[in-house]
């Protein structure tokens, strides 16, 4: 081997090294940025970020060459690019490995690592979202509960309201009206002989007064919060029935087809008891009246949520085509508008009538 041989040898021998050594120089992180601001590495390599600080920028120094990074816990595989920044956004708290190689002459240079500790949000604090939960539950809890006081005392309004309108009706007007009837029927038998062109305006005063009067008693039963059931109402119209009919000789088949639980499930409000009651009342005085009957059926039953009476009598009937003044024919529909009631009057001049009410619940 002459000289020549031996120094090209050696040169060849020493840049081989060389460049093995370059090759084997890791790379220099120069910068790492959060949030649009530099961050300080500490002398271990360590950099320490706050919850709102998960927008990172890790930089390191360029060189022509091929670049690979991967970050334990946010990669599922080596990074390879070939410029020299890594970015990763809405990092959540913990403990994290960054590292990062160059590639030169086809070999993989040391890794540079660093230590990336983010602080966990309170999102991601482990009693947060429960706590959340329990606030969420509570404000709901609150508001179930405002909201059905509300209703109470708006109820006890209505029913103090209600006990005071009854009281005033039963000891206000209803005494005055029972007054009248009274010295109605005492100025009728002392002076009826004497003037008896005043004795049917007498008599019709007192009728008067003592229809107002039961009206008024009506009214304060349906006013008054301890007959709120429907089957105290139930049995206020039967005995309205026995008592309207049974004198002037009608046989009366009086039918509540209810069950016990029906009876208790069905609610109706107020106005639909009382409009019930009242368009009962005035067919059952329109019989009276106009129907000439010997047999009467009432009926109730239940289809679905509805309540339906059925009132039906064997009297001399009506062409329901045409329209009658001051039978209360007319009052059926206005009532049963007024309470989510259907009405439906069937009658056929010789073969009776029947008159049909469906009662929504409420």
């Amino acid at each position: 081997m002459n000289k020549t041989t031996i120094g090209v040898w050696t040169w060849g021998l020493i840049f081989t090294v060389i460049l093995q050594a370059v090759a084997q120089e890791k790379p220099r992180i120069i910068s790492v940025i959060s949030k649009g601001k530099a961050k300080t590495l500490t002398s271990q390599n360590t950099l320490a970020l706050a919850a709102l600080e998960n927008d990172l920028i890790i930089e390191w120094k360029p060189c022509n060459c091929t670049y690979r990074y991967y970050t334990a816990g946010l990669d599922s595989d080596t990074v390879t690019l070939n410029y020299p920044v890594a970015r990763y956004n809405n990092l959540k708290g913990g403990e994290y490995y960054f590292w990062v190689q160059v590639q030169q002459n086809g070999q993989w240079s040391k890794p540079a690592q660093i230590t990336l500790e983010v602080e966990e949000s309170i999102t991601e604090e482990g009693w947060f979202w429960p706590a959340v939960a329990v606030y969420v539950l509570l404000l709901a809890g609150a508001a179930i509960y405002f909201f059905l006081l509300y209703n109470f005392r708006q109820k006890l309004k209505l029913q103090s309201l209600r006990n005071r309108i009854a009281a005033d009706l039963h000891d206000e007007v209803g005494a005055t009206l029972s007054s009248i009837a009274i010295s109605t029927r005492l100025v009728e038998k002392k002076y009826g002989q004497q003037a008896p062109e005043m004795l049917s305006i007498l008599q019709q005063i007192k009728t008067d007064s003592e229809e107002t009067i039961q009206t008024i008693r009506d009214t304060v039963w349906t006013l008054n919060p301890s007959n709120d059931s429907v089957e105290q109402l139930l049995e206020k119209m039967r005995s309205l029935a026995f008592q309207l009919l049974t004198p002037q000789d009608i046989s009366l088949n009086f039918n509540n087809q209810l069950s016990a639980t029906e009876t208790h499930r069905l609610q109706l409000s107020m106005e639909q008891r009382q409009n019930l009651y009242l368009i009962f009342k005035e067919a059952l005085n329109n019989i009276l009246k106009h129907a000439e009957a010997s047999k009467v059926s009432i009926t109730f039953k239940m289809n679905g949520q509805e309540l339906l009476m059925n009132i039906a009598d064997n009297g001399k009937g009506f062409d329901a085509t045409q329209r009658y003044e001051g039978n209360g024919l007319k009052n059926y529909k206005k009532r049963a508008a007024e309470s989510f009631m259907d009405v439906k009057l069937d009658s056929k001049t010789g073969e009776g009538t029947q008159l049909a009410v469906t009662v929504i619940s409420i």
